[in-house]
């Protein structure tokens, strides 16, 4: 895609299948926010759907004693978020934090696969899916093995892989189903981190056959800050793990959530109202408008002066971000905030750009992307 003039976003717009996603968010004028893996744009009325919990939940609450809030708003959460990631109800848990449910997904794997001594986690998940990945480790007797590259693991010795589908540095996607697959050709499970991708790309944990997959509230799926995560036990797991012997009735399993912590019935009803502005949009329409988004911005930078565009590894595709690489990164940062756009730094080095499909617009991708690279030529014309 090559989008050099305003007209031409903007038709982009015009052409949008998910054009009216943008009205379920409340967005702040003069802002353009590209810092969707951060949390984002707030769905609408979250000021006053935070007041109404405050003013009359806890009364509601007290007058009806058959079932606990947080349960209920569980079980909604988990039925809106399987279609979205291509999971039955029974198999996902909504709650506690992505980490917490790494270390409960690593140990139940180490249990689905006793005679192997090892956990096998990606350098490209997050710092804190390492720190309780090691937890995990001790507390099953296992080695834990931080890894780059697949091929230099000792699958014999290895219960189950972590990955991140999307790299939180580069952007890069990994290829699930091939990727699933050949790892399951030797005899390893396979857990997938979802964080960077739901509610961006097209995720389908049936489709891809994973056994397990844990990610967060927040990001793309719009639950707001301290959003309960999630965590997915197939169901073919689930027996041997100690489940109820149910099905995918709609009753959430007890391998998939009979340890998880009650969470917050305020959280769970913001993440619930996030995964609504979500309602009749696939993953594959969310992936192809973020993939638009995405060449767009990249095309317009790509002679932008003294930046690097960090490529995703070879044989991986771009997902919903974008990463520059700047001396002054900081610096840039702050300038573009200064000029309306909010973007993350990744220290050393590295400015973030997410894209939502849900509520950006080309057009801002485009008038962001001019105002990054009048900061380029500031800085380089300065140096």
């Amino acid at each position: 895609m090559w989008t050099s003039t305003r007209p031409a976003a903007t038709a982009l717009d015009s052409a949008d299948a998910l054009a009216g996603l943008r009205v379920r968010y409340e967005l702040p004028p003069g802002l353009i926010r590209l810092d969707g893996n951060s949390g984002g744009a707030a769905p609408s009325r979250t000021s006053a759907r935070l007041r109404k919990f405050a003013e009359h939940r806890w009364m509601e609450s007290c007058a009806r004693r058959f079932a606990p809030d947080w349960e209920l708003e569980a079980r909604t959460c988990a039925a809106k978020l399987a279609r979205l990631i291509g999971a039955g109800e029974c198999e996902l848990t909504v709650a506690e934090t992505t980490s917490v449910n790494l270390f409960k997904a690593l140990v139940a794997a180490s249990r689905l696969r006793p005679e192997h001594s090892a956990l096998a986690v990606g350098r490209d998940c997050f710092a804190s899916d390492h720190y309780l990945a090691r937890s995990a480790a001790a507390y099953t007797g296992t080695e834990l093995l931080l890894f780059d590259d697949l091929a230099e693991l000792p699958f014999d010795r290895v219960a189950v892989v972590a990955l991140s589908h999307t790299d939180v540095r580069s952007g890069a996607v990994r290829d699930p189903v091939a990727t699933t697959a050949a790892l399951h050709e030797q005899g390893v499970l396979v857990l997938w981190e979802l964080s960077e991708s739901a509610g961006a790309l097209d995720v389908d944990l049936h489709a891809w056959n994973a056994d397990l997959a844990v990610g967060c509230g927040h990001r793309y799926l719009g639950g707001g800050p301290g959003a309960p995560a999630y965590w997915f036990v197939a169901e073919r797991h689930q027996r041997e793990l100690g489940g109820r012997d149910r099905g995918c009735d709609g009753v959430l399993s007890q391998a998939a959530s009979g340890f998880s912590g009650a969470p917050s019935t305020l959280a769970l009803s913001e993440l619930r109202h996030g995964l609504s502005m979500l309602d009749g949009v696939s993953g594959a329409e969310l992936e192809a408008k973020t993939g638009g988004l995405v060449s767009l911005f990249v095309d317009r930078l790509l002679r932008a002066p003294g930046v690097e565009i960090v490529p995703p590894r070879r044989g991986r595709r771009r997902g919903p971000q974008v990463s520059l690489r700047h001396p002054r990164a900081q610096l840039v940062v702050a300038e573009l905030f200064a000029r309306g756009v909010v973007v993350d730094f990744v220290d050393p080095d590295l400015l973030r750009f997410s894209f939502a499909p849900s509520w950006l617009r080309y057009i801002d991708v485009w008038e962001a992307a001019e105002v990054v690279r009048e900061v380029l030529e500031q800085l380089d014309r300065e140096s």
